[in-house]
């Protein structure tokens, strides 16, 4: 009996709709970018070592029992043989932005970090998308 109720789910399309979020990172004249996926992993972050002695990183966490995400961002410049935090922020994201076909795009403002040691400025924007994708 459990083999006919499984067969029909392997051959269903499903639609999906996942959410990532996207930041736009400027320095020097240079732009990069960085999809974040979420995850519920403290430690995992989506690192970039930029130009002008810079580096960024940002997580999306995912509370395992509410499904509240937040995005985190840390602003790093290089210190003799370390990276130095100088700016960090945290933005809570519309968990509800994805679901029953909604399209929504959720901006987060410019953020400029100054750092004085390298007299240089770094500015960064995220927004977070939502992706439809199909399932087999």
């Amino acid at each position: 009996m459990k083999n006919i109720i499984v067969l029909p789910l392997l051959f269903c399309t499903c639609s999906a709709i996942a959410q990532e979020t996207l930041c736009v990172i400027k320095v020097s004249g240079t732009e990069n970018t960085v999809n974040i996926k979420a995850t519920q992993d403290p430690y995992a972050l989506s690192t970039l070592d930029l130009e002008g002695g810079f580096r960024f990183s940002g997580q999306v966490l995912q509370d395992a029992v509410t499904k509240q995400s937040k995005l985190k961002t840390f602003t790093y410049h290089e210190s003799k043989d370390r990276y130095v935090l100088i700016h960090a922020s945290e933005n809570k994201l519309d968990s509800e932005s994805c679901t029953n076909a909604k399209n929504v795009t959720q901006e987060f403002g410019l953020q400029r970090v100054y750092s004085h040691k390298y007299e240089r400025e770094l500015s960064f924007s995220c927004k977070t998308i939502c992706a439809a994708g199909v399932s087999q």
